[in-house]
């Protein structure tokens, strides 16, 4: 007999099977904060970042879950999420100044000056006996660059809280950071009256004496801060990384392999695998992240250091894919965005793999490598400035990091600060004393400054240094035929030769060594020599280019440059050297090709897009375009008398006389000996009425170039005014 339930019954049941056992809101928070909690004890915060948002997800309105949230996105690096958790704990407690002081801090990293600044005003006001608003007032005024300022607030919140090492520790670290060693050290020594047991402060302490060169002390504070501190796994890791910093390979990798052996530690496998990547053993590297990803397959640390493998080889694609699968998986994880951007750039585009660091560098103001990474481009895009200020914030960090040092010293070498710069790679020459790289950098300096015979000494002690290190070999090779010791400099480079005569890099510099002291001949046959052994290596073919356009061979130089694009779509250099010399064999539609391309791959690239506007103004190209390119030239080289000329004509061409007038006056100035900017400022003056002036810049012009592009024009303007 079947027994037929009512709807309401069976509803009633279903109801009871499938909710019966769910946990009440509360029940749930507590499950997850278990969890959490158990995650963050073992240092797995992404984890712990999950479980305390499912938390937070059944107890919205509890404050302490939110603060124990952002302070475990803090330890994962997730600044974004723990933004958002202290802004709603502000926003549901006004009073907890636990989360506007961190809110503060944030907002300082990240230099949105204004909310700092109403935060830590705000919390002066309300807390004046607190140190919270001030130690945010110091970091203001140090990201502005007014050191002195922030060490005053800093010594105001110790005098408010003198067993707080933080601030007396950051105090230490701002006066090295002025090379004022004896106050740092002691303020260091305060923090250490202050807590003896803390191994933050021994910390600092280390760091301080590997900067000043006291090694063996700087070990001692470390292991004294292992000894203290409960994450003994992780302190020794960034001892073997201090290690690194110092030049000390072997020990760092020393330190890594035994806590593996000790602790199982992925994260010094991790480290390890960088660190041989960082020093080109790619091959070394692909055992340590097979091991990593053997343990935990979907590991985004794992798939990470694949996909650097994979941009190590070039393989693009496949690098991109994974970074692209780590950013998905995990949006705070700012070293895969930072290699994301560095593939984009290892293809060519520049400002998309810029905007990609930088976007790593507001996740995380406190990554090093990020900042180090957007410094050096900072250097290369000429905008030493902002160089400096991403060497600073690092060196504020960590005042031994010797790559930040190198930023900072480069920086004022691009502004020519010969002093400065050459004050911080002294220090490195004596804190570093078996390392090349100060050596070099000295040199670099020296040749900056014309002084050939300096420069050649100080390049000569890096190559004795590392003689494998081919960029020292060209520097110095260079710097002798400067000095006029090429006969030197030519026993080198066959000295090396000899040694390794399928070596291209080498190829190429005797042939440019031969270029350089007019044997073109010879410079010619080793360029060819170079493309013989290594058909792929494009920059011999670069060379030869150059050195064609130089002879007004024409031809030749367009095949080479051809050539290498075959290889290399991405080339900017090549695209806009064939873009110039097609200019020259009247190929305007061509060359212009080519001007867009560098376009497409650096927006901002000032030459491209001046050349551009010019062709379409004098070939009948559309002068709207034209203005624009012209305006992007001007934004990139403001101060390019050659951009000014290009904009102000093309204001004539469209009838804004007055708009036009400064530009090419302000050319004309600069550039007496142009003959076709003298014609523009000619044709300028003769529209303003001005007769006389007009006639004689015309007849200039046509004095310094009977056939430049427009004399035919200036020849029938001079003839009316007759």
């Amino acid at each position: 007999m079947i027994v037929r339930m009512g709807k309401a019954i069976v509803v009633s049941l279903l109801a009871a099977i499938l909710f019966g056992c769910s946990s009440t809101p509360e029940e749930l928070a507590a499950k997850h904060t278990r969890r959490g909690d158990e995650f963050l004890q073992e240092e797995k915060y992404r984890e712990a970042v999950i479980e305390y948002k499912n938390a937070v997800k059944a107890d919205p309105k509890n404050v302490k879950l939110r603060i124990k949230l952002a302070k475990a996105a803090i330890e994962g690096r997730d600044i974004r999420t723990a933004f958002q958790e202290y802004q709603k704990v502000v926003e549901m407690d006004p009073e907890n100044y636990e989360a506007k002081e961190k809110l503060g801090e944030i907002y300082v990293a990240a230099g949105e000056k204004t909310e700092a600044a109403h935060i830590a005003d705000n919390l002066v006001k309300s807390r004046p006996k607190e140190p919270g608003g001030y130690i945010i007032k110091a970091g203001l005024e140090v990201r502005e660059g007014r050191i002195e300022e922030g060490i005053s607030f800093l010594k105001k919140a110790v005098e408010l809280d003198p067993k707080k090492v933080g601030p007396i520790l950051t105090i230490g670290n701002l006066y090295l950071l002025k090379r004022d060693r004896k106050s740092a050290k002691e303020w260091y020594d305060k923090a250490l009256s202050a807590d003896a047991n803390s191994h933050e402060v021994h910390v600092a302490r280390g760091n301080y004496f590997f900067s000043v060169g006291e090694r063996d002390e700087g070990e001692k504070e470390y292991r004294k801060a292992i000894e203290l501190g409960k994450e003994k796994e992780k302190l020794r890791i960034v001892l073997a990384e201090r290690y690194l910093f110092q030049g000390r390979l072997e020990e760092s990798e020393r330190e890594l392999n035994a806590v593996i052996k000790e602790f199982n530690s992925q994260g010094a496998r991790k480290v390890l695998a960088e660190i041989k990547m960082e020093t080109g053993k790619f091959e070394d590297a692909k055992p340590i992240v097979a091991a990593i990803l053997k343990e935990d397959e979907k590991d985004l640390d794992g798939k990470y250091l694949k996909g650097r493998i994979a941009l190590s080889e070039k393989r693009f694609e496949e690098a991109k894919a994974l970074f692209g699968f780590v950013v998905k998986k995990d949006a705070g994880m700012v070293k895969a965005r930072l290699y994301n951007g560095l593939t984009e750039i290892a293809q060519g585009y520049l400002e998309t793999g810029k905007k990609e660091v930088m976007a790593a560098v507001r996740l995380d103001p406190s990554n090093i490598r990020a900042r180090l990474v957007l410094g050096d481009l900072y250097l290369k895009s000429n905008a030493p400035q902002s160089a400096e200020q991403e060497a600073v914030e690092v060196l504020r960090r960590d005042p031994s990091n010797v790559q930040a040092a190198i930023i900072y010293g480069d920086s004022h070498l691009l502004r020519k600060n010969w002093a400065k710069a050459e004050q911080v790679y002294k220090a490195l020459m004596t804190q570093l004393p078996k390392s090349p790289v100060g050596y070099l950098k000295m040199g670099i300096s020296k040749k900056s400054q014309n002084k050939a015979s300096e420069a050649a000494s100080l390049f000569a002690q890096a190559v004795e240094r590392n003689p494998q290190d081919l960029g020292a070999v060209s520097e110095y090779v260079f710097a002798l035929a400067s000095a006029k010791q090429a006969d030197k400099a030519r026993k080198i480079v066959s000295e090396y030769l000899a040694k390794e005569p399928k070596n291209p890099i080498l190829w190429e510099m005797s042939g440019r060594l031969h270029l350089g002291t007019n044997n073109a001949a010879e410079a010619e046959k080793a360029y060819l020599k170079a493309i013989e052994v290594a058909p792929e290596y494009l920059q011999p073919y670069y060379e030869l280019g150059v050195m064609y356009a130089y002879q007004k061979k024409l031809p030749e130089a367009e095949a080479k440059l051809r050539k290498v694009l075959e290889k290399n779509d991405k080339n900017t250099g090549a695209h806009m050297l064939l873009g110039m010399v097609q200019n020259t064999m009247g190929k305007t539609e061509d060359a212009n090709k080519h001007y867009r391309r560098v376009l497409e791959l650096a927006p901002n690239n000032a030459l491209a897009a001046n050349n551009l506007a010019s062709n379409l103004a004098d070939h009948g190209g559309n002068l709207d375009e034209a203005l624009k390119f012209a305006q992007i030239a001007r934004e990139a080289a403001p101060e390019d008398p050659n951009v000014s000329d290009t904009l102000g004509w093309i204001y004539y061409r469209k009838g804004l006389i007055d708009t036009a007038f400064p530009l090419v006056f302000e050319a004309s100035k600069k550039l007496e000996k142009n003959a076709v900017v003298r014609y523009h400022y000619g044709m300028l003056l003769s529209k303003k009425g001005k007769t006389k002036e007009a006639a004689a810049e015309l007849k200039k012009a046509l004095a310094i170039d009977e056939k430049f592009n427009g004399a035919e024009e200036a020849k029938k303007t001079l003839a009316s005014m007759k």
